[in-house]
């Protein structure tokens, strides 16, 4: 595959298996549909269904023991760095409530800043979540909030 993409033999390559991808992959495609996913403020597809969610673990403090994990996961760090997340709300950036950190809606688009400290210095990863049925108004708008939120960091933050 390398050679056939005529790729430095130092590329890396990593087999993920059809429909076992995790959250660090999906995070690396603009446009990732799951099956039965939510509109809006929660509008589900499907009725009379209840998720069976397997809980898997995930120890943060192992990242530090296990350098391997950090890289595997494409982790910048050991995650304890600082999280602030912005809701687009009328084409403008509302900051969400922590106690809804992790909940996404599918109409709408967030930028999440993630803040950390590597050699003393602050370093910034600013991600733009844009739901599967954001209007192009809200993409626009991320898209425009993201820039000026950069900005703000001095044009240092990585956009993911």
């Amino acid at each position: 595959f390398i050679q056939a993409k005529g790729y430095p033999s130092s590329t890396n390559v990593e087999v993920i298996n059809d429909g076992a991808e995790s959250a660090m992959f999906k995070q690396l495609f603009q446009r990732w549909t799951e099956k039965d996913e939510t509109q809006g403020l929660g509008k589900v597809y499907t009725t009379g269904k209840i998720a069976k969610v397997e809980q898997v673990k995930f120890d943060t403090t192992q990242l530090h023991a296990r350098p391997e994990l950090a890289a595997e996961q494409r982790m910048v760090d050991d995650a304890s760095g600082e999280i602030e997340v912005w809701r687009i709300e009328d084409l403008e950036m509302r900051l969400v409530d922590p106690k809804t950190y992790g909940q996404f809606y599918g109409g709408d688009c967030y930028l999440v800043l993630y803040t950390y400290l590597r050699s003393g210095r602050p370093h910034y990863v600013l991600y733009m979540w844009q739901g599967h049925h954001a209007s192009v108004d809200e993409i626009t708008a991320c898209a425009l909030n993201a820039i000026e939120l950069d900005k703000r960091y001095g044009d240092e933050a990585v956009q993911v």
